[in-house]
């Protein structure tokens, strides 16, 4: 098994990628920690059918893919910015996870309802805002045991108050805090409550 610490192409892209994010005012990534979380967590899940809201310049998603490679699976990231969706596209390639990453550009929302089937890994890294509005368009979209993890809950409290109560007081989910890279929600659809 290839890991990012021993994957030349991976690693040096990770780097370009956080020395890229650095030099931009109109860019952000999770902090290392937060990305081999993200890499820990889908190989631990062994997940297959990932998204991601907020593709940014693909930092996370490098992380995601990597471990995708190993489970099999495959990642569709969304952002609505076409710039930055080419670069991680970009990114993706020079790490050699074409195959595993399927960017698409449009507004979040207007994506989500295009999209069939179901998902068994969302990570939630977009606009604070609307990602209530996310979370009611992706509830359905949610397979049995679906894990959640939505970003900034430490760093935006304020935007994802109304979000966070909400998933807290849902009866099919878990969902509790993690004191990862800029504070993360893990939230899981617990066992036999999925609907297609």
């Amino acid at each position: 098994m290839i890991s990012p610490r021993n994957d030349r192409a991976l690693h040096e892209e990770l780097q370009r990628v956080t020395e890229l994010v650095a030099q931009r005012d109109d860019a952000n990534a999770v902090p290392t920690p937060a990305g081999e979380f993200l890499h820990a967590l889908v190989l631990a899940g062994g997940f297959r059918r990932v998204l991601e809201l907020g593709t940014g310049l693909g930092y996370s998603g490098l992380w995601i893919g990597a471990a995708l490679r190993q489970t099999g699976g495959a990642l569709v990231t969304i952002d609505a910015n076409a710039e930055k969706s080419a670069a991680a596209a970009a990114a993706f390639h020079r790490a050699g996870l074409s195959s595993v990453i399927s960017p698409m550009v449009g507004r979040i929302a207007a994506t989500l309802e295009t999209l069939g089937g179901q998902f068994d890994f969302v990570f939630i890294d977009a606009d604070k805002q609307p990602v209530l509005d996310y979370w009611r368009l992706l509830r359905p979209r949610l397979a049995d045991r679906a894990t959640v993890v939505t970003d900034n809950v430490k760093t935006h409290p304020q935007e994802l108050a109304a979000f966070l109560e909400y998933v807290r007081s849902l009866a099919d989910f878990h969902s509790a805090p993690l004191d990862i890279g800029n504070g993360m929600e893990l939230t899981v659809r617990l066992p036999g409550s999925a609907r297609g």
